[in-house]
């Protein structure tokens, strides 16, 4: 016998689950209590925002692939929620979100804390559950999970009446052996591997594009990919989410495509390419600029996304299992393939981008020089990185110049391209891999949105850095009233507080990197133990190396 709380419980435990992040509330104050017995085998978190804790279990997936959760009060704790619900089904991302609800019997009355929680949520998760009768506990968990982790991934919501909690169940122990554990692992290729195998091989341009369906699986391993790669002389280009696929510093990688932080490498040998495996579902608006950048040749995706399906069809579309699909593959790879136009080809579209970037880094600056300082941040911090990045001009710096070597090591709320993510994430990532460097960087005016949670990286002890591009803007809309409307600045300027301050009364580190020849300050407080912040100020009317002509038909 077991009570509904010690039963979710038990549950989280027998699906590997090690953390809950949250805020406690009156509708799961019981569920909090039953935790206090498995204190030694779940870590209850509690943050300062909702949206912190449910992106921050979000985060503890990415980097680890494996499932965490969330756990709210009903009513205003749950609509906290919301838009960290709607970065992880963009990402398809998996994680569970225990929420209070209601007594029943207040239920339909306009009750204090009463919303239509299971209709607002559920477009944007892959399942919701509310709980009627104890009984009924086991099968709702084991549905919710199955659900997140069934293609294509993504959040589960489980909500429980607050009069249900101290309920007793009949479940057994041997119950919880039909908790799921691990993604449900979807079809290969079939009759279609050798066909696939065959094309990359005829081509005399071949890219792969990997996504982060492709390396958010379990059972992704860098070495097929690459054996693949170097077998049929192709290139690696990276989505957002697929960053880490291969190390960025490997010669058969160019790094990520698309708008938003594309290299310009990567983007040159994508569209020049007379052939191109996708594997995963992000070939999409974004890899594409607005599908204004596409292939000279054949597209395949390979992806049990039904997004895939939807959009516009410059590709030919298998349905299976990524992971499965770079298995067969691989296996048929051998040797290495020299295709010796196509390598010039490629050369030369390193050596332009690469001319761009050595430029920005040796301009003079009138504030400190962002591609300066994220060029010697790069060469400072160690490879086992983890980097949660936000949304805004200031992450284009990021790309550029921090490179990702593992897969799940690059953060960041790619699909949907919400602000608000990258503290929490770094928290995230930091519990679950406690022995790596895991470094933050946000706008101003992202790291308002949840400058609270500092508080909780201290409380936990968090050895996480921040780096704060402080353009005194919401930069990326400051650009377009200069650029596009006529120089019509109109509320996108912001003053904000005197942040040295602000880290003095969280407790943690502060260095100020305000002109060229500051960085060293910065460097060294971004490489010391503990947490710290460092402030880079940029000038606003400052833009990084892109691909401007396809950014700017992205924003027409």
């Amino acid at each position: 016998m077991a009570t509904v709380a010690e039963a979710i419980a038990r549950g989280l435990v027998a699906a590997g689950v090690a953390r809950i992040y949250g805020i406690i509330g009156t509708s799961i104050v019981d569920f909090v209590d039953a935790l206090y017995d498995y204190r030694d085998r779940i870590d209850f978190v509690t943050t300062r925002h909702e949206q912190v804790a449910v992106s921050a279990a979000d985060a503890e997936y990415r980097s680890t692939r494996r499932l965490a959760a969330a756990a709210v009060h009903a009513g205003p704790g749950f609509l906290n929620t919301l838009i960290s619900l709607g970065i992880a089904a963009k990402d398809r991302v998996p994680l569970l979100l225990v929420s209070g609800g209601v007594r029943r019997r207040l239920r339909g009355l306009d009750a204090w804390l009463e919303v239509d929680q299971a209709s607002i949520a559920r477009p944007l998760v892959k399942y919701y559950g509310v709980l009627d009768s104890p009984g009924e506990v086991l099968d709702v968990l084991v549905e919710a999970l199955r659900s997140a982790l069934s293609p294509p991934m993504g959040p589960a919501v489980v909500e429980i009446p607050e009069d249900l909690w101290r309920s007793q169940t009949t479940v057994s122990g041997e119950a919880f052996g039909t908790i799921p554990k691990a993604p449900v692992e979807g079809p290969g290729l079939g009759g279609h591997g050798k066909t696939l195998f065959s094309m990359l091989m005829q081509a005399r341009r071949p890219v792969i594009l990997a996504t982060g369906e492709l390396v958010y699986s379990p059972g992704f391993s860098q070495e097929m990919l690459l054996r693949l790669a170097e077998a049929t002389g192709a290139y690696i280009v990276v989505s957002g989410n697929g960053r880490g696929a291969c190390p960025e510093d490997h010669p058969r990688c160019l790094g990520r495509i698309g708008f938003g932080g594309g290299s310009l490498a990567a983007d040159r040998a994508l569209e020049n390419s007379d052939m191109v495996l996708a594997l995963g579902h992000e070939f999409d608006d974004i890899t594409t600029y607005g599908y204004n950048m596409l292939p000279q040749g054949d597209v395949v995706m390979v992806s049990q996304d039904p997004s895939a399906k939807a959009r516009p069809r410059y590709y030919d579309l298998v349905n299976a299992n990524p992971v499965r699909a770079l298995e067969e593959l691989s296996e048929m790879a051998e040797g290495v393939r020299r295709l010796e136009e196509w390598d010039r080809m490629v050369q030369e579209f390193r050596r332009e981008w690469g001319v761009m970037l050595e430029e920005a880094v040796r301009r003079e600056t009138r504030l400190a020089n962002p591609d300066r300082f994220f060029r010697l941040l790069n060469m400072r911090i160690p490879r086992n990185r983890v980097v949660s990045g936000g949304q805004g001009t200031h992450i284009l710096y990021v790309y550029n110049h921090i490179q990702i070597y593992t897969p799940g090591s690059f953060l960041a709320a790619t699909n949907l391209g919400a602000m608000g993510y990258a503290l929490p994430a770094v928290i995230g990532s930091s519990k679950a891999l406690p022995g790596g460097y895991h470094l933050c960087v946000a706008g101003d005016g992202e790291l308002m949105m949840t400058v609270q949670d500092i508080e909780t990286i201290v409380r936990e002890g968090l050895d996480v850095k921040i780096v704060l591009v402080n353009d005194d803007s919401y930069k990326v809309l400051y650009l377009r009233q200069v650029l596009q409307k006529g120089g019509r600045v109109y509320e996108t300027l912001l003053s904000n507080p005197d942040f040295s301050r602000l880290a003095e009364a969280f407790g943690v580190r502060y260095a100020s990197v305000s002109r060229s020849g500051d960085e060293e300050e910065g460097l060294e407080a971004l490489t010391s133990p503990g947490p710290a912040l460092v402030e880079v100020k940029v000038d606003r009317d400052d833009i990084p190396p892109l691909n401007l002509d396809y950014t700017l038909r992205m924003s027409m």
